[in-house]
């Protein structure tokens, strides 16, 4: 039954029926929400759609709240068996909102690492704040961006994805460097890249940055940079 939890709609939502004394529930999907209702022996309540470890629940009295998935261990489905409870996998992607990431790789030369983390608006559509830093042999620099993200294809196990973005980077000129100094730039970004399903809410993603610097000189810089990482969502 709960293999096709995040498929369902409220109309065929299923109902289980609380085997044990009670099951806290809480005002969102997580343990920092407060818990504002117990649902007690032998109540039923619908299931009405899964994200991540949480499950949304409405009561018979129209409450509605949020449950630990490792509660539907204490209920009883309609043939009185305790439903089948599945960790969340690559189909529940498709619900998440948020995402969180770190990755490495090469930022012309220079060895980059960053974090990223992402809000999900639509099907397609995600927007991310970005911040990363690398360190090289004549300079260090920081870049803080934000983005916009397409996925054509979310449900793929392989999805590509492009991604527009601008920001700032600071640079700073190795201190061995005569009559160097700092600079603070604005950039345009544009990224080519991959999430590769892995196993429960872990992603892997590869990515490819064409960084366009708009200094104040005569001409502009372009910055190649690939960067290897692992996403969470939630």
């Amino acid at each position: 039954m709960l293999t096709l939890l995040s498929a369902l709609t409220t109309a065929d939502a299923p109902k289980v029926t609380v085997a044990t004394t009670y099951i806290d529930v809480h005002t969102g999907p997580g343990k920092g929400y407060p818990i504002f209702h117990i649902v007690e022996k032998d109540e039923a309540i619908t299931l009405e759609k899964r994200r991540t470890d949480w499950i949304k629940i409405t009561t018979r009295r129209g409450k509605t709240g949020w449950i630990h998935v490792d509660s539907l261990a204490n209920t009883l489905d309609r043939t009185g068996q305790a439903p089948d409870i599945r960790a969340p996998g690559r189909e529940d992607y498709g619900e998440r909102r948020w995402e969180l990431g770190f990755a490495g790789g090469d930022f012309d030369g220079a060895d980059s690492l960053g974090l990223n983390l992402g809000f999900r608006f639509t099907e397609h559509l995600t927007a991310d704040l970005r911040l990363s830093q690398s360190t090289g042999q004549f300079s260090d620099s920081r870049i803080a961006s934000i983005g916009l993200m397409h996925q054509p294809f979310p449900d793929w196990w392989v999805s590509p994805y492009f991604r527009l973005g601008t920001g700032q980077i600071r640079i700073q000129p190795s201190a061995t460097l005569v009559e160097a100094e700092d600079r603070e730039d604005n950039l345009f970004q544009t990224s080519l890249g991959a999430y590769v399903y892995l196993t429960r809410r872990f992603f892997l993603r590869l990515e490819m940055t064409q960084h366009q610097i708009l200094t104040s000189r005569d001409t502009n810089e372009e910055v190649n940079e690939w960067q290897l990482g692992f996403n969470v969502y939630f």
